[in-house]
């Protein structure tokens, strides 16, 4: 350690802190504020990522602007003056217009004791009287014109005009110093008028900045109501797709409105179709059962014809094997038992042929309806023990027309069903489409009052942007013809200062010369 305490430094390292500076409301560094926070700096620069070159951040006269829009994402430096040098290295050269000032001051004041001692008199207080600092130049002119100062030309000339009535003319020293005067006299006004001006040009400047945000708030409500005006037809548009859709259901509807008005017409067709067959079944029903009847009273009747010559020929029939044919008194009456028989046969031959027309007619009674085809299957299957089961068929056929009512009466109470069913559907049905007419007719009401106001809406819009542009050039117009004033003046303001700083520094050289040359004369 002792060591390396005893090793002579030869250089330092000094660093400037970093320093957080707050924005102000445009997210702008006021000048006076980085002033704060590093006296003496002059200025702003960046560099960008990859790029050696420094690039400078705007300044507007009064704040520091953002770059692009934004702050972030750079390093950002402050460019320090180089004042405290003239300070520092030529004691006697003015670098400045307030050290100018001051050596003048002196000067004068030096002159002024010279005078004194030569005995002249002469009142030049009012050139001892100090300036005041460049930071209160917003004041200086409300300072200035309400107070009265003493106008040194003047008194110079007054002065002159005293010599003159004396006899005597100024001398090259007095000549000078009166230049001097006259010259410092007219930079003061020439400062002055800057300062008015430039005090002007900052009123109109925030004027403008005023009016600027007052547009932008009127541009912010316009765009807001345009916003409003566009969300009021995104949900227009949101009812006529709707209104759309409404349109093709109802469509739907009566589409199927209109299939089951078909459907029902169809079921009464059918219906219409199912009762005339059930007419034309129960005529052929009653025909069948009516010949049905008829054949059995005519085979009732046979039956008993034939049960009584069964008997008579049971009982001839021994008398004939006992008898023979020699007995010639019963030949009669068995000739006309034979005749009787053959009749009897004739008979059952054509009691055969009504059964077999019988039988075709149950067949085609069959086909007519499957219950009676059933029924006549039986009786022709029957036919040839109706006089074992002649007694049963009226039982058979009343069972018949039980379930042949019995089925027609389901089948009716189905088809009231059915046709109370098909009714009430087509009823509802239609009162949905009464409904939906007067939904369709609504809708297509508040459609065109939707459209209509989309139309206005969209001519508001367009007026509103029209509007909005308008202002928009229009400012932009104004701004850039007061921006572009406001360069020009400043651009002869500057100009006007470096002439005014070339005079200062030819006031400075004559103000040395003067002091040396009084000096001399001291």
């Amino acid at each position: 350690m002792s060591s390396i305490t005893g090793l002579q430094v030869k250089s330092l390292r000094i660093g400037v802190e970093p320093v957080e500076v707050e924005f102000d409301e445009d997210a702008g560094i006021l000048w006076t504020s980085l002033q704060t926070a590093f006296p003496g700096c002059s200025g702003m620069y960046y560099r960008e990522t990859g790029d050696p070159c420094k690039k400078s951040v705007r300044f507007d006269g009064k704040k520091f602007m953002a770059p692009g829009g934004a702050w972030n994402d750079r390093e950002y430096y402050v460019t320090l003056s180089q004042r405290c040098h003239a300070a520092t290295g030529n004691p006697g050269h003015t670098a400045s217009y307030s050290e100018a000032t001051k050596q003048f001051e002196k000067s004068v004041q030096a002159v002024q004791k010279m005078m004194m001692v030569s005995g002249m008199k002469i009142d030049m207080s009012h050139l001892t009287k100090k300036r005041h600092h460049t930071s209160s130049r917003d004041t200086a002119s409300s300072t200035s014109s309400s107070t009265v100062t003493p106008d040194p030309i003047q008194a110079i000339e007054e002065r002159s005009q005293m010599l003159k009535n004396a006899g005597r003319d100024l001398s090259p020293l007095e000549q000078q110093f009166l230049d001097l005067c006259r010259i410092s006299t007219a930079k003061d006004q020439i400062i002055d008028s800057n300062r008015q001006e430039i005090s002007k040009l900052n009123e109109s400047l925030r004027n403008l900045e005023k009016r600027l945000k007052e547009n932008e708030a009127s541009l912010k409500e316009s765009n807001g109501l345009v916003e409003c005006k566009q969300q009021e037809l995104d949900m227009v548009s949101e009812a006529l797709k709707k209104l759309e859709e409404s349109r093709h259901t109802i469509s739907e509807l009566s589409q199927k409105s209109g299939n089951l008005e078909d459907n029902v017409t169809e079921l009464e067709l059918k219906l219409v179709n199912l009762e005339e067959e059930n007419q034309g079944l129960k005529a052929n029903l009653e025909t069948s059962h009516n010949r049905i009847k008829e054949m059995s009273e005519t085979i009732s009747m046979l039956t008993s014809s034939k049960e009584i010559l069964a008997k008579e020929l049971d009982q001839l029939r021994p008398f004939a094997e006992a008898a023979g044919i020699e007995d010639y008194e019963n030949v009669p009456t068995f000739i006309h038992a034979i005749h009787e028989n053959k009749e009897l046969h004739k008979m059952n031959e054509r009691m055969r042929v009504e059964t077999e027309e019988s039988k075709e007619n149950n067949k085609q009674m069959q086909s007519i309806h499957s219950e009676v085809f059933e029924e006549n299957a039986k009786l022709r299957n029957r036919n040839e023990d109706l006089e074992r089961r002649f007694a049963h068929v009226d039982e058979e056929l009343t069972c018949v027309n039980e379930n042949w009512a019995k089925e027609l009466k389901e089948k009716q109470q189905d088809w009231d069903k059915v046709k109370y069913a098909a009714e009430s559907e087509v009823l509802s049905l239609r009162e949905q489409l009464v409904h939906l007419q007067s939904i369709l007719e609504s809708a297509t009401r508040e459609a065109a009052e939707n459209a209509r106001r989309v139309s206005e809406l969209e001519h508001e819009r367009h007026e509103i942007r029209r509007l909005s542009d308008a202002v928009h050039i229009k400012t932009q117009e104004d701004l850039s013809r007061q921006v572009r004033i406001l360069k020009e003046r400043l651009a002869e303001s500057d100009s006007q200062v470096a002439e005014l700083n070339v005079l200062v520094s030819s006031l400075a050289a004559d103000a040395t010369a003067s002091r040396r040359e009084i000096s001399d004369l001291l």
